[in-house]
């Protein structure tokens, strides 16, 4: 009987070990994980770019509760892309299309050109994300890895404001991600 007690307590305080060491486990990840990754994302809005006949990209747009009231964090833009583009190709179209709201100034050249240097190219089926974070840094992922972030910027919400802003050129696609009414001109 003795030993049976015994052997029971030995299996006991080996489990209740077990169960420590896996608790301090989830902690240690949990610690580390990056506040964005914690935040249960609620879908806001989806829409496709199509140009002419092409397929370019699907867009989504999350916040945290699932509406969207202004550029401010947090909230995450995820784009798929239907083809292979490259990422020169992306910072050019992101400068044409500040031009075309008529919110380009000089001032924006280094920030493109450090957009440059980080934008990944993109092959077929790739995403790139964009979030907001509440603290207004934006961090960039391409296919669900951190490749970059940027720090608060007068940019970084012009670049946000490309998909999600009153003025952009796709008015359409702004009002199927934010959910808001375009005004007719």
């Amino acid at each position: 009987m003795f030993k049976t007690i015994c052997s029971s307590l030995i299996i006991l305080a080996f489990l209740a070990f077990q169960n420590l060491s896996f608790a301090a486990t989830i902690n240690a990840e949990t610690e580390d994980t990056p506040a964005y990754k914690k935040i249960k994302w609620l879908n806001v809005g989806k829409a496709k770019l199509e140009i002419l006949f092409f397929d370019i990209y699907k867009a989504q747009l999350y916040t945290e509760d699932g509406t969207f009231s202004g550029i401010k964090g947090p909230l995450k833009l995820h784009l798929t892309y239907y083809l292979d583009i490259d990422g020169e190709e992306l910072v050019d179209e992101t400068k044409n299309q500040w031009q075309e709201m008529g919110i380009y100034d000089v001032a924006d050249k280094p920030w493109l050109e450090q957009l440059r240097l980080v934008f990944p190219d993109i092959k077929e089926d790739d995403s790139l994300t964009l979030i907001l974070d509440k603290n207004s840094q934006g961090l960039l992922e391409h296919n669900n890895k951190l490749i970059h972030v940027f720090e608060g910027s007068e940019q970084l919400s012009k670049f946000f404001s490309i998909w999600l802003s009153k003025d952009s050129t796709r008015p359409e696609l702004m009002r199927k991600l934010t959910k808001t009414a375009v005004a007719k001109n």
